[in-house]
């Protein structure tokens, strides 16, 4: 409910100074996203080997949808920075079909487990699209980002008097590539009467390897298009995969799946 007032408000006060500006530089993006989630841990604790569990077909954790907002300042015809932020809430509530072991406490087969995981993801970053062709129909560019992970799950047994929960913290810098491809560019797009002018296609992607850490990658890939000169909207799919690992302990998650999204400049 938060995120969804925040989005409301952004996009009131946008609308508020339209009228007074002449180059739209700064863009304001609200993204609704429908990813399916897999989700693995393992965690051992005072010298007590885990077992891996699976969130989502172990402890009955159901898929969430949830918004992002997203901030971009085009310092540039070819240069943007931008920066986003995410948070989503999954819950489980399943009756464990095998005992396992986790952070060092024991889920006996059965048992009723209640499962939370909170997670919010944030990032800031730039693109340089330092190819482009005469025509701006096509454009290809470098991302240089910082990523985070952050969020706490939480496993509870009230059977088994267990209420555990864990933090965790996950960030790294990531590089990338972007291309644009705007095939019925025109060179006055608003004037020329052509409604496919502004109609855009892209694809970008961007992570790195933290070694025998883990690695990171978001990548996505959509459609564009800008009816007005300041609103753009546009849809696409998403993936994001983050792997962690410390000696025997590691957690693996993944978020794929469609989204759309609309966006407003001043």
């Amino acid at each position: 409910m938060f995120q969804k007032l925040v989005l409301i408000c952004v996009f009131v006060l946008c609308c508020s100074v339209l009228a007074y500006s002449e180059d739209a530089v700064v863009e304001f993006e609200g993204r609704y996203w429908m990813p399916d989630l897999t989700a693995k841990a393992k965690v051992t604790t005072s010298g007590i080997i885990g077992d891996e569990i699976n969130f989502k077909s172990e402890l009955g954790v159901k898929d969430e949808n949830f918004p992002e907002a997203r901030f971009i300042w085009h310092t540039g015809p070819n240069s943007r920075i931008r920066a986003y932020y995410t948070q989503a809430k999954f819950n489980g509530d399943e009756a464990i079909a095998r005992t396992v072991t986790f952070d060092s406490r024991t889920y006996t087969a059965g048992a009723q487990v209640k499962t939370k995981l909170d997670l919010q993801y944030f990032g800031l970053g730039w693109i340089w699209e330092f190819m482009n062709t005469p025509d701006e129909k096509v454009k290809i560019g470098t991302i240089l980002e910082a990523k985070g992970f952050a969020g706490k799950a939480s496993l509870n047994a009230p059977t088994l008097a267990i209420d555990e929960s864990t933090d965790f913290l996950a960030g790294l810098p990531t590089i990338g590539l972007s291309l644009t491809v705007n095939p019925f560019k025109q060179a006055q797009p608003y004037k020329s009467g052509n409604i496919l002018s502004n109609l855009g296609f892209y694809a970008e992607a961007a992570g790195m390897s933290a070694g025998k850490y883990g690695y990171f990658i978001d990548a996505e890939t959509g459609v564009r298009w800008a009816p007005v000169k300041y609103v753009s909207v546009s849809g696409g799919y998403r993936t994001v995969f983050l792997k962690a690992e410390y000696e025997d302990d590691y957690a693996k998650l993944a978020l794929k799946g469609a989204f759309a999204a609309c966006s407003i400049r001043f």
